[in-house]
């Protein structure tokens, strides 16, 4: 009897073993792969974290040079005036009306406009773009 046990011992603990060892490599890998996961998020966290100051910075320098402060709300306030009185019923018309005359504005002056506000308000879009990488 003493000999089967150590048969059945010999054949079924490397077995065992193996079966074990391969769990307790998982568990590793599984392991890392959180540590992994974590890393990657804090990371991001951090590049947010600096863009967002990197953002602020450049706003209140540019606050401080007094040379965009007003300029950004003005641009806001005036491109929200159209929005506004759209939907007031006698001035509606009114609108729409200023609206097919710039239609009839030279492809220029559009795109310069575009220009303007890409000028503006892209960069700010890029500046937190490039926080990201």
């Amino acid at each position: 009897m003493n000999i089967l046990t150590d048969i059945i011992t010999g054949v079924v603990r490397p077995i065992a073993d193996y079966f074990k060892r391969r769990q307790e490599i998982k568990a590793q890998d599984r392991q890392q792969d959180r540590a992994i996961q974590q890393a990657t998020v804090d990371r991001q966290i951090e590049l947010i974290k600096q863009g967002m100051h990197a953002d602020a910075s450049w706003e209140l320098e540019s606050l401080r040079a007094h040379t965009s402060g007003w300029k950004d709300e003005f641009v806001l306030i005036l491109l929200s005036i159209p929005l506004v009185l759209v939907f007031i019923p006698r001035t509606a018309p009114y609108v729409m009306q200023g609206f097919e005359i710039l239609e009839k504005t030279p492809l220029w002056y559009r795109w310069l406009i575009l220009l303007i506000f890409t000028a503006i308000y892209g960069i700010r879009i890029y500046r937190r773009q490039q926080s990201d990488t």
